[in-house]
């Protein structure tokens, strides 16, 4: 009887260590991405302090892409070669100082083509902060915690620990916003909510550092006989299921990622205040990861009893719910069309939040993982590098909610190359381990 009690004793302990871990993660996760995607939230305080366009708006997220394109594979392959709490506490640590170096370029009111020109080459360092190590190193954490049957909830659990850290920054960067002068004095404002976001990445470097102790640090690296080698890369890279999974990463991601648009629809089309719309946009990017992620997890591990046959369905049910917010249009009122916008934000979620769990579905091994999940990300977070550009373009050359529709398109036709592609995946791979 003390020997069971004493067994159950040890799987709770392990089962509490393995979520506390998680969620530590998610914190680290949560604050590490607000900065470089402050626009999800603050669309129109930073094209008016800056004094800059929707194009060059989205130009800041490119030199972002650009950076993280560079550096996913060198990332990957250092991920795995190195502890992952020295990566994220670098990673943590290059994050708050870049974030601090922008908030004193606002509060010096340079000239608006100086202080966008260091805003630049901010967003091109920090994907040393988030693109380099910290992601993939990340992500290789959260497979390794949990066992091959459960990866679709690690992923779940993660992502809702990050949405909820991510929710709680948020909101402090819009109180701090609007203590500080909000609409009526944007540049005071935008000043303070990017001082709360130093300080969140601060915050997340210390608890890292006092959570994530040497016992965390072994648990989270690979087995000695699973070491990485660098012929593996070769391997991987002949891989074409790797390829076709990338192409799925890139139009759920941009789903996800552009999903931000619906907040300057509210502001220039619905004409909601930008404290309105940056509640939704919270709601959207961040609360709804507190339920979109663990049903993600569930409806991939315990209904479909895979990611790519929740795939298969999930793009359609996502491209569905971009489509209504064209057909409702316009003349609908304001807070119906708002509700709507959370729905793609809220399927989205659901397919993004168990994405990197489809790995274990192509029989990627652990030891490549990092790597996998580099080359992966490259064509991926794609999005990042033009998208936001182009969309850019299109809202500065469309009148009225023309090209709105035209973003929300494009992203319905995403979701429908989803679907063939892990129909596809899932034929090959899963299918066939069923039938046996």
């Amino acid at each position: 009887m003390i020997k069971i009690k004493k067994e159950r004793t040890e799987i709770m302990n392990e089962n509490i260590k393995k979520y506390l871990t998680l969620i530590v993660l998610g914190l680290a996760g949560g604050s590490i991405y607000i900065f470089p995607y402050l626009k999800y939230v603050f669309y129109d305080p930073i094209i008016e302090v800056l004094h800059i366009s929707d194009t060059q708006s989205g130009l800041l997220l490119t030199m972002y892409a650009i950076g993280c394109v560079i550096l996913y594979i060198p990332g990957g392959i250092l991920a795995d070669k190195m502890n992952p709490k020295k990566a994220l506490l670098m990673s943590l640590s290059v994050a708050t100082v870049l974030t601090a170096i922008f908030a004193a370029t606002i509060l010096m009111g340079l000239p608006g083509s100086a202080a966008y020109g260091i805003s630049l080459v901010i967003w091109l360092l920090m994907a040393f902060a988030s693109g380099f190590v910290f992601w993939t190193a990340l992500l290789k954490a959260i497979r390794i915690i949990g066992t091959e049957e459960e990866q679709g909830t690690m992923y779940g659990i993660y992502y809702a620990a990050n949405g909820t850290t991510a929710a709680i920054i948020a909101a402090v960067n819009l109180w701090a916003y609007n203590a500080g002068g909000g609409d009526a004095n944007m540049k005071s404002g935008f000043f303070w909510a990017v001082v709360s976001m130093a300080v969140f990445t601060l915050l997340a470097t210390i608890l890292v550092a006092i959570f994530l102790d040497g016992k965390s640090d072994k648990d989270l690296s690979t087995a000695e006989e699973d070491k990485f080698h660098f012929g593996d890369v070769v391997t991987v890279l002949k891989n074409p299921a790797i390829w076709l999974i990338s192409i799925v990463f890139f139009c759920v991601y941009g789903v996800y990622s552009c999903s931000s648009y619906f907040t300057p629809y509210l502001t220039d089309i619905i004409k909601l205040s930008t404290t309105a719309a940056g509640v939704c946009a919270i709601l959207r990017q961040y609360i709804v990861m507190l339920v979109a992620a663990p049903l993600g997890g569930i409806l991939a591990d315990k209904v479909f009893k895979s990611t790519l046959g929740w795939f298969r369905c999930g793009g359609i049910v996502l491209a569905i719910s971009i489509v209504l917010v064209i057909l409702v249009g316009t003349g609908a009122p304001s807070m119906l069309v708002a509700v709507l916008t959370l729905i793609p934000g809220l399927f989205s979620m659901c397919l993004y939040g168990v994405m990197f769990s489809t790995m274990h579905e192509l029989n990627i091994p652990v030891k490549v993982a990092g790597t996998a999940i580099g080359i992966a990300s490259i064509v991926g977070y794609l999005p990042d590098m033009f998208l936001n550009t182009i969309f850019g373009n299109i809202l500065d050359k469309s009148a009225g909610a023309s090209g709105y529709f035209q973003i929300f398109g494009i992203l319905a036709a995403f979701c429908v190359i989803v679907v063939i592609i892990c129909s596809g995946l899932y034929a090959k791979f899963v299918k066939p381990t069923r039938s046996k």
